[in-house]
């Protein structure tokens, strides 16, 4: 489970979307847009009995999924890895010392920090200060001079876990509660992730990769070329008895094994509330911070990623946790190294069920946003579109519909049943192909980069839909901590106007920014059906 930090508000146990158990803080919840009919006034979790409080899942653990055999169709990240699939000779004598194992194991296991940078505040003239000066006809005051290190680390940690490194080229297997903390209340796209490696003075930058719908897996990449990788074992082989260690940072302590056996191989419901999979039990203690830290056996192989534990009320662990078994994981991961379905929408779930109900609904995804040039987008896809049904597949929450989307091949075309205005209606849509990040160099955003944002020219069709003459741009990415994310700028604006000039290429935007003589630009941007003023620090002021 991962370790929570400070301000992280009050936890309370209860019920995710799908009926499972899981912890979730009242500072979290997804947003529904207004004047969505699914928006409910309060959210509201439903208290759980003494028993199911005690299992302290530690990722809303989806629908389960066929246990991943080790022949299935091979993507580019299983074969990077080093797998062992000798039998483990349990006829050999106890040993005495498992020292010599571990040596060889414990530099693969890394420490994963998650957290963001705070926003710089930027300094200003205040507001009032200039509305008195434009009142009484005082020239305006000079700009005050930032005192604030332009590089300086605003890092603020929000939660630590445990990964492992299975590649020498440095891909990292984690949980996706971990890079990912439901309980969290910030956007992802702010989140930024930290790999602290054994032997190495400072952590290393890391990036997310991508991780699972279906498994608490998630994939981080550092950079290197000659990592300590460790060697992975054949899950399926694990027998009850076996004995097992588990690695990581409980409490943020590092470098700390535990050693136990393989209490029970499940695939059952742990308890009610906790839904159907494959999970490896064992008394090997696991404890807050643990979380995607491997479990290895007597020959130092990795078996499992450690994701749940069963705990009393204070947390604490009570000899009874559970790790993912390594063929699921690897099968989970290389997934996401393989062709996937892609829509190209913002997605919140369906909280207000009851609503959902008088409606007919079981539930549903509602769209936050719909990203231009995507295949949503071409559909003709629209914010607060409630999509509840794909194809004849009735969709009970966002997570759902991602995981539907994603299993898709690209080019499939499939109908999605959607709620509009309080209408039923279908949509067809032609789905693409999501990004796949683990091909080094390839990424998903394009455009021209300008303020830390993504931008690209707008198509004629949308210059005579925004009655645009001859320029106009689009947002497309936009970068966390930026100048443009500092002001607000999102991804999928339009840019009309830049210090009164009407750009249609990002040299003409830079252009346009370099005409500032204050050190801001006034932007005058299109999102959705509203006109927005945005103030944007231009470079180099």
């Amino acid at each position: 489970m991962g370790l929570p930090m400070r301000g992280r508000g009050r936890i309370f146990t209860a019920q995710n979307r799908s009926g499972v158990t899981l912890r979730i803080s009242a500072g979290s919840g997804f947003r529904i847009p207004a004047g969505s009919p699914l928006r409910s006034a309060t959210q509201v979790f439903p208290t759980m009995n003494r028993l199911s409080r005690a299992l302290l899942p530690v990722l809303l653990l989806a629908a389960p999924v066929a246990a991943a055999q080790a022949e299935e169709v091979i993507g580019p990240f299983r074969n990077s890895l080093t797998v062992d699939r000798t039998l483990l000779d349990r006829n050999a004598p106890m040993m005495k010392s498992y020292a010599g194992m571990l040596e060889k194991v414990q530099p693969s296991v890394v420490t994963v920090f998650t957290g963001f940078q705070a926003p710089e505040r930027p300094a200003r003239v205040s507001q009032d200060e200039a509305a008195l000066r434009f009142f009484f006809g005082l020239p305006p005051a000079p700009q005050p001079r930032r005192t604030e290190a332009k590089n300086k680390d605003r890092w603020q940690q929000l939660g630590l876990g445990t990964g492992v490194i299975v590649t020498k080229d440095g891909y990292i297997l984690t949980n996706k509660h971990v890079v990912m903390p439901p309980d969290m209340n910030i956007n992802p796209s702010l989140l930024e992730y930290r790999v602290s490696i054994p032997g190495q003075d400072q952590p290393l930058t890391a990036k997310i990769v991508d991780f699972s719908f279906d498994k608490d897996i998630a994939v981080l990449k550092v950079s290197g070329s000659d990592l300590p990788a460790a060697t992975l074992a054949d899950s399926s082989q694990v027998k009850v008895g076996d004995v097992a260690f588990a690695l990581g940072a409980p409490f943020g302590i590092d470098k700390t094994v535990t050693m136990g056996i393989i209490s029970a191989k499940r695939n059952d419901e742990v308890l009610k509330g906790m839904e159907k999979q494959e999970l490896l039990q064992t008394d090997a203690s696991i404890n807050p911070g643990n979380s995607g830290g491997p479990l290895v056996d007597a020959e130092g192989r990795v078996i499992g990623i450690n994701t749940a534990i069963y705990a009393n009320q204070g947390g604490g662990n009570m000899g009874i946790g559970f790790a993912i078994p390594i063929n699921n994981a690897v099968a989970a991961a290389d997934a996401l190294s393989r062709p996937r379905g892609y829509l190209g929408v913002g997605l919140s779930p369906v909280t207000n069920l009851q609503a959902a109900a008088y409606y007919g609904l079981k539930g549903g995804a509602i769209v936050e946003n719909v990203e231009k040039g995507t295949p949503g987008a071409r559909a003709g896809l629209q914010p607060q579109d409630v999509i509840f049904a794909i194809d004849d597949h009735e969709i009970v929450n966002d997570d759902e519909l991602r995981r539907e989307i994603s299993q898709a091949t690209p080019g499939k075309t499939v109908t999605l049943h959607i709620m509009r205005d309080e209408t039923k209606t279908t949509v067809r849509v032609t789905l693409g192909e999501r990004p796949n990040r683990f091909i080094e160099g390839k990424s998903a955003e394009t455009g021209a980069s300008l303020a830390g944002m993504k931008v690209a020219p707008l198509s004629e069709e949308d210059r005579k839909q925004y009655k645009l003459e001859s320029g106009g741009l689009v947002v497309t990415a936009v970068e966390p901590n930026s100048p443009a994310a500092t002001s607000g700028l999102q991804n999928g604006d339009i840019i009309e106007l830049i210090n009164g000039r009407q750009p249609a290429t990002a040299a003409e935007a830079i252009e346009a920014l370099g005409t500032s003589t204050n050190g801001s630009s006034a932007l005058h941007v299109r999102r959705g059906s509203a006109k927005r003023l945005f103030l944007l620090d231009s470079p180099g002021k």
